[in-house]
């Protein structure tokens, strides 16, 4: 039987593993991971069970919850993921994790776009800054897990911990492991920082619940 992932849940650090961090699978996807948030991944993806199919739609999805909601509660992280998921099952978003948080206009590299012998495999795109659907993924900032110092492998335990419940609720947001996440947004696909900003798509949009520090609509 599948058991619900609480808002109560207690998310444990580990000590440090490099061995387990070289075991992670190479794939595209938007972040770079410390060491430290390396292992983790690698713990979590390994003690769910989770299929090697899932692993990258898994990862790209932790590091949204993580980037979105790093400092706010397990529930809240528990909402960023479910507005994702709800994306990722409408017709008007791509069907992938990655795909949906990734969407946005690009623009090409200078320096591949002055090359005109290049294959379009070969092309280098970056995000239009600014015009993302996750502002993290556009906001001209590295995009850096943190889990620990690199040159002295100190756990960043707030970080360490963050990325954890970022890890877990992913994989049970794909249905994999022995645990689910329930919808406590209720079927948005849209959500704002209040205490930031008012943007004007949210007047033509229906509020569904507030959770932290962030307003949900469909």
């Amino acid at each position: 039987m599948l058991k619900e992932l609480g808002a109560v849940a207690v998310i444990a650090v580990s000590s440090f593993n490099a061995e387990a961090a070289d075991k992670l699978p190479s794939f595209d996807h938007a972040a770079e991971l410390t060491t430290q948030a390396r292992t983790i991944i690698w713990q979590e993806l390994a003690s769910s069970g989770a299929e090697n199919a899932y692993h990258q739609q898994i990862t790209c999805l932790a590091e949204n919850i993580y980037f979105e909601a790093r400092g706010e509660s397990f529930k809240a992280k528990i909402a960023v993921a479910n507005v994702t998921r709800n994306r990722v099952e409408d017709a008007r978003w791509p069907s992938t994790y990655c795909e949906v948080i990734q969407q946005g206009p690009v623009r090409e590299s200078w320096k591949t776009k002055q090359n005109n012998d290049l294959l379009p495999s070969e092309r280098v795109y970056y995000p239009v800054k600014h015009r993302c659907q996750f502002s993290w993924y556009c906001d001209g900032q590295a995009d850096i897990i943190w889990a620990n110092m690199e040159q002295s492998g100190e756990v960043i335990v707030g970080n360490a911990r963050a990325w954890r419940e970022s890890v877990r609720i992913s994989i049970a947001a794909l249905g994999q492991g022995d645990y689910f996440i329930h919808d406590n947004t209720h079927n948005a696909t849209h959500y704002y920082n209040h205490n930031l900003v008012t943007p004007s798509w949210s007047r033509k949009l229906e509020t569904t619940t507030i959770v932290g520090n962030h307003t949900f609509q469909k």
